[in-house]
């Protein structure tokens, strides 16, 4: 898409939306960025709006206010997400529950409130944010791959519901990137689970894939715009270290093969 856009990137307080809004507002575009908290909102290219995923009127609010500050919104970025880490056994449904009101619902929100926009002014691009996890099933993480692997098939219905009204998908699908959300969002096992010796493994290997080796929230960024700022209709668009190799891993190897992989990476015993 060429010229100059409107765009609407949630959770741009931090990680990876803060980096896709500063990296847009840098090739000439006009950002707001959502955020449920803003640490230091002083200097931002961006214009920051109060903006919580879990809540209707704050989700529709910010969407209107781009509106009509702006006569128009070209692209909504879900961005906006949180993480888990623990067995299935030992995590509460409370924290299941609040990764699929931001993870998923958070999206749907967002969507819902965009759309009215998009439709009246015949064109828009709606960017959902998933994850390679929304392919791969985690263990330790497993709510979190859950709501992603929700996204996905989200955003592939929206394809085809949006497809007829000119309006454009594209699904993100990040591999590793160096973001605080996994260093906000590590929890270990509690003492005398039968699993906590697993999860100390496995977060020995999370803390590897999401230090040295993870991609820079800033190089995810000038992909991820480089995308968008495409005219290219292609819904699945991996992004960050490994992301692609990962992907098609998953959609050419035969499931004993894969689960194997995936189990031995994570000291699966």
């Amino acid at each position: 898409m060429s010229g100059k856009m409107v765009i609407l990137v949630t959770g741009a307080s931090r990680g990876i939306g803060r980096a896709l809004a500063e990296e847009l507002v840098r090739r000439g575009h006009t950002v707001y960025g959502g955020g449920r908290s803003w640490d230091d909102a002083a200097g931002l290219g961006f214009t920051p709006l109060d903006m919580d995923m879990r809540d209707d009127g704050s989700v529709k609010a910010a969407v209107e206010r781009v509106a009509a500050e702006q006569g128009r919104l070209d692209v909504l970025v879900n961005n906006a997400g949180v993480s888990h880490s623990g067995s299935v056994e030992d995590t509460d449904l409370e924290t299941a529950h609040a990764m699929f009101e931001t993870n998923y619902l958070g999206v749907v929100r967002a969507v819902r409130a965009t759309l009215p926009v998009m439709r009246k002014q015949g064109s828009g691009t709606i960017v959902n944010v998933g994850s390679a996890a929304g392919k791969i099933g985690i263990p330790f993480q497993a709510h979190y791959a859950a709501s992603k692997f929700a996204v996905e098939g989200l955003s592939e219905a929206l394809y085809h519901e949006l497809k007829p009204f000119g309006l454009r998908v594209l699904l993100i699908e990040p591999g590793d990137v160096g973001t605080t959300i996994w260093e906000r969002n590590k929890s270990r096992a509690p003492e005398g689970s039968p699993y906590f010796q697993a999860v100390e493994r496995f977060l020995q290997v999370k803390d590897r894939e999401m230090g040295a080796r993870a991609t820079s929230p800033e190089d995810v960024a000038r992909e991820i715009a480089g995308i968008i700022e495409s005219p290219s209709r292609r819904l699945r668009r991996p992004v960050a270290r490994g992301a692609g190799l990962f992907l098609l891993a998953r959609k050419l190897l035969p499931d004993r093969v894969f689960l194997w992989a995936v189990g031995r990476n994570y000291r699966i015993k």
